[in-house]
């Protein structure tokens, strides 16, 4: 499985790099095409898929050993996680809104098996809630895909070629106004569904609480990149049509909403995963305020946010996860106090990874953070802009206060017989190092292409071209 999903992360690079020489890779009519969002996305999805399957295989080792994962489950994990990255990169490469749709169907069904992992009730119920919450989303998405079609009527043509995000592009102008409303509120509130958005977001916490640590990687930064490439597609072709202002004020008003409605629910977390799914609302919202505050800034703000997310967000799944493992439970009444004596590595990485997704300095996020802000406040939004700080400044203290308190506070209570497991040294923890690593170096240096990649990106979603 790392070996097929190094590969793929490779053939990813390889296209970004394709593009970025000069070509448009394309392929069936142009239903399926590379430009600048799709390659930024593509090489994302394919780190974060390359980074949580080969955590996966320690951290399946470890649950093996404790006669939690039997062979056969073993298989099903190394079927799902390709079959999911599969389908996010399927979802990165789309230019036809109907494939799109039909990628962003399979990662739902890749996700559910991957929530219900364990087989549990209460894993069974977060499936549950995720496939109807999550069906729910695609109804609205293929609503508003019909409407959209229906208001190109005359102007798209026929065949399949009609769906492509180019072709709604060139012919904008033409689009009939009142129905191309309807169809991008639906879209956007389907799509939205599936980033997280608030308030379509009440299906993450169940789910990322009960799926495996590496599945809850792929949701959290995977699925979230691949439905907000849906979003902005939407998006682009609502603002060459009606202009900026519809889509982005929709976009601003449900990434401010999803930032506030993070705040309360991390200053009174109980779960340690469940802290991280927070905080994944908190950093979608953060990506939709950028691109909804519009400009070159605000966009090449919430790109350069969703490429520094996708680098931080592993790393603390990855150590979340290890100190799940190693104290039987992600709730912090059962992991206890005091955890950087008991597994030092874990709770460093732990530790180091808050500063990064809170948006501390000198890490990345507090960079693109400030571009985010600085377009706020030099649009029109000032009030709103005003309402955003003040919620991550809040966010950033609870957060803080609850990782601090898990890892640095007192020792567990020496009646308690709950002895965790002892911190080893394996595949698992190697890779959690290594991507701490990068999302650390990243601070301080993107490599080159990469930040051409953002550029292009940017290019895209501000020109719509």
């Amino acid at each position: 499985m790392v070996g097929g999903l190094l590969v793929t992360f490779g053939l990813s690079v390889a296209t970004a790099r394709q593009f970025l020489g000069g070509t448009i890779p394309a392929a069936f009519g142009d239903a399926l095409r590379v430009d600048g969002l799709s390659a930024l996305v593509l090489v994302l999805c394919g780190f974060v898929g390359l980074v949580a399957g080969t955590y996966g295989v320690g951290y399946l080792r470890r649950n093996e050993d404790r006669d939690l994962v039997t062979s056969r489950m073993r298989r099903e994990f190394y079927g799902l996680i390709p079959a999911y990255v599969f389908a996010m990169l399927f979802v990165s490469m789309s230019n036809n809104l109907g494939i799109m749709w039909i990628a962003v169907e399979l990662t739902t069904l890749a996700s559910v098996f991957l929530i219900t992992f364990h087989d549990k009730d209460t894993s069974l119920e977060a499936g549950w809630k995720f496939l109807v919450l999550g069906s729910l989303g695609l109804g609205f998405a293929l609503l508003g895909i019909v409407l959209l079609f229906a208001s190109g009527q005359g102007h798209l043509g026929e065949g399949m070629a009609a769906l492509n995000w180019t072709r709604f592009i060139q012919v904008a102008p033409s689009l009939h106004p009142f129905t191309l409303r309807l169809g991008v509120v639906f879209a956007l509130i389907g799509y939205g569904t599936k980033a997280g958005l608030a308030p379509m977001h009440t299906w993450k916490p169940d789910a990322y609480r009960e799926a495996p640590s590496p599945a809850g990687v792929l949701m959290a930064v995977g699925m979230l990149n691949a439905a907000l490439y849906c979003v902005l597609r939407i998006h682009l072709i609502s603002k060459a049509a009606l202009g900026p202002a519809f889509s982005g004020d929709l976009l601003l008003a449900l990434g401010l909403l999803s930032v506030l409605i993070a705040t309360p629910f991390i200053l009174v977390q109980w779960n340690l995963k469940r802290l991280l799914t927070y905080s994944s609302i908190e950093h979608v919202g953060i990506i939709a305020v950028g691109i909804g505050l519009g400009g070159e800034a605000g966009a090449f703000g919430a790109l350069l946010h969703m490429t520094y997310h996708s680098l931080a967000k592993p790393v603390a799944f990855f150590s979340a996860g290890t100190l799940a493992q190693l104290h039987s439970s992600s709730n912090f009444d059962r992991i206890g106090t005091g955890t950087f004596s008991r597994a030092p590595v874990a709770s460093g990485l732990l530790v180091l990874s808050a500063l990064m997704i809170t948006g501390s300095p000198p890490f990345g996020l507090f960079f693109s953070e400030m571009i985010i802000l600085k377009a706020g406040f030099f649009s029109s939004h000032v009030t709103a802009t005003s309402i955003f700080l003040a919620a991550l400044v809040v966010l950033f203290c609870g957060f803080a206060f609850q990782v601090g308190r898990l890892v640095l506070g007192p020792p567990r209570d020496p009646k308690d017989r709950r002895v965790p497991q002892p911190e080893r040294f394996d595949i698992s923890m190697a890779t959690a190092i290594v991507a701490a690593i990068v999302a650390a170096v990243s601070a301080f240096y993107l490599p080159a292409s990469l930040l051409a990649l953002i550029h292009a990106a940017t290019q895209v979603v501000w020109g719509g071209a």
